[in-house]
């Protein structure tokens, strides 16, 4: 039986922020999401669960970006917020950040 693929929807400002990276770190992004869509999951050092619903993929050649992402029903997993990471541990306000993202889309009320 094979494994239904996943889809993976970076929302716009995540589109954004990795357009504005280097070509190496946009380069890992997208093999690591289309990793991510393959498997249905990524495991550390490539991603990490940071809560009970949020995740992020980990981007370490160039700078250390960060791409939050949770999955949401009919397979599919939403990026909803990417930022450099510049400290040892990831700054409270970019987990809130996503988990405010992450709670609009699960009622509806995202708009981009």
């Amino acid at each position: 039986m094979t494994k239904k693929k996943k889809t993976y929807l970076a929302l716009q400002k995540v589109r954004d922020f990795i357009d504005e990276q280097s070509e190496v770190s946009r380069i890992e992004y997208l093999n690591l999401v289309d990793r991510l869509e393959d498997e249905g999951y990524l495991i550390e050092p490539f991603a990490k669960k940071l809560d009970t619903d949020l995740f992020e993929i980990r981007i370490r050649k160039g700078k250390q970006i960060r791409v939050f992402y949770f999955y949401h029903e009919n397979d599919y997993i939403f990026g909803v917020h990417a930022f450099v990471k510049k400290t040892q541990k990831t700054p409270k306000q970019e987990i809130k950040q996503a988990q405010k993202i992450i709670s609009e889309i699960k009622r509806g009320e995202y708009n981009e």
